[in-house]
């Protein structure tokens, strides 16, 4: 049977597709352990707190008692009425 080469070219480049999609479809070790076990990851930020002139810091977990804006966790505390305040005051647009 004769190949056009419309027809070759196409086919090589699905075979190119269907070997780099399989190659990154590889995930890390913790994350399929993870989701083997039906739990999620826990989000990441940027811990804001670590550079608060910047605002970004090292990636971090982020936990119950962050106040998260965006992608940055700027403030911690237990108590929900207090992580609003934070978010208040920081989306606020005032100055400190």
């Amino acid at each position: 049977m004769k190949m056009r080469l419309p027809t070759a070219v196409f086919a090589a480049a699905l075979a190119t597709l269907a070997a780099t999609t399989a190659a990154s479809a590889q995930t890390y070790p913790l994350e399929e352990a993870a989701y083997a076990s039906g739990h999620r990851l826990a989000p990441q930020a940027y811990d804001a707190e670590a550079n608060p002139h910047y605002g970004f810091g090292p990636r971090a977990r982020v936990q119950p008692d962050d106040a998260v804006s965006g992608n940055r966790v700027i403030g911690r505390d237990p108590d929900p009425f207090i992580r609003g305040e934070i978010l208040r005051h920081y989306n606020s647009g005032w100055p400190d």
